[in-house]
């Protein structure tokens, strides 16, 4: 289906959805635990591949969770000419959103097909760029979480807007004080606005940088481990 969206003059933009190839790394449970694994899919920070951003968490592997890391589907030469990947800039925003969230609700039904999870205890956890795309999936229904874990992000204005109807789902906000990309402010402001509108949130605010240290990610493990 083609749509016009845009014009200017005698130039229309038109719009029409195409298949293409996405990409997502996978770290299977490495546990001896007989109870059905814990699903958490991690969405990376702008410029990041889901290779690379992956290993952060293969510490989880022990506590019996499935890990999947989608990558954006925007490429571009990044530092030392490597290629990043990000999930989208200002450019035909609404569009691009409901591409990303499609994206994402695809993911969960192919993962459905390849391995087996605990359908009740589903994670999202974002990073950077990527905690929008986490809360986007959560407000879009397509994935319906047991929590969900904001690092080092904010809270998208798309997704303020339609708190007020979404099932509340435990929160994890997590930042760096020293964090000079994205401010402790914005960690602060998202954990406020979840508050009023009665998600259960805890925060844990770290002295250190734009980053998931070691430390962090054993903090993330355990508040997963709670809820399982």
């Amino acid at each position: 289906m083609v749509e016009k969206v845009d014009n200017e003059g005698a130039i229309e933009i038109h719009r029409m959805p195409v298949q293409f190839s996405a990409y997502h790394a996978v770290l299977e449970p490495e546990s001896d635990s007989d109870e059905t694994p814990a699903l958490l899919i991690a969405t990376h920070g702008y410029g990041q591949s889901c290779k690379g951003f992956i290993k952060n968490f293969e510490p989880l592997r022990k506590k019996n969770v499935l890990i999947v890391a989608p990558q954006g589907v925007n490429q571009f030469y990044w530092q030392n000419g490597r290629p990043g990947f990000s999930w989208m800039t200002s450019h035909m925003r609404d569009y691009t959103i409901q591409d990303n969230v499609a994206y994402m609700g695809q993911l969960l039904e192919s993962l459905r097909e390849r391995y087996t999870f605990d359908e009740k205890r589903v994670f999202l956890l974002g990073f950077s760029q990527g905690v929008a795309m986490a809360f986007r999936s959560a407000a879009a229904g397509h994935i319906e979480p047991r929590g969900l874990i904001a690092c080092g992000g904010d809270l998208p204005p798309d997704v303020h807007d339609v708190l007020f109807r979404l099932e509340p789902f435990d929160s994890l906000i997590v930042h760096g004080t020293e964090d000079d990309v994205v401010k402790t402010e914005k960690g602060e402001q998202c954990y406020s606005v979840l508050q009023e509108f009665d998600f259960p949130v805890e925060k844990h605010f770290f002295p250190g940088g734009h980053d998931i240290p070691e430390d962090v990610v054993d903090h993330i493990g355990d508040w997963i481990s709670a809820r399982l």
